[in-house]
């Protein structure tokens, strides 16, 4: 994996990771970004926030019950480093119910077959 060009994305800019303004904030600014293997997300947030990466199914279901991390201190540094869907949310279940919660694609690298041509 080359992690030189790996990029850092602050998740919701300038807004930082807190209550959702409106209930797709979070899901509309994954939008603008294009995850690599190597790449951060970056969630800049206040107590008493704190962030969860968490599965699927608690993503859709906004339950805090099982994650599979915590982030308790901010800047919490999520690392992206291989292929697949990630997960986040607060851990009030209530702010994820309004939109404080965001789901990523991490894209598999593009594979190329240029030495295959020799």
């Amino acid at each position: 994996m080359n992690l030189v060009n790996s990029e850092r994305y602050i998740v919701g800019e300038g807004y930082g990771w807190r209550p959702a303004p409106y209930p797709t904030y979070y899901e509309d600014w994954a939008t603008t970004v294009k995850l690599k293997p190597g790449d951060q997300l970056e969630f800049r947030f206040q107590k008493p926030e704190d962030l969860l990466e968490i599965g699927k199914y608690n993503y859709y279901a906004c339950n805090s019950n099982i994650s599979s991390r915590q982030y308790k201190d901010s800047p919490a540094i999520a690392f992206m480093l291989v292929p697949g869907d990630y997960y986040f949310k607060s851990s009030n279940n209530t702010n994820c119910i309004n939109g404080q919660k965001l789901y990523v694609n991490v894209a598999a690298p593009i594979e190329d077959d240029a030495d295959d041509k020799i």
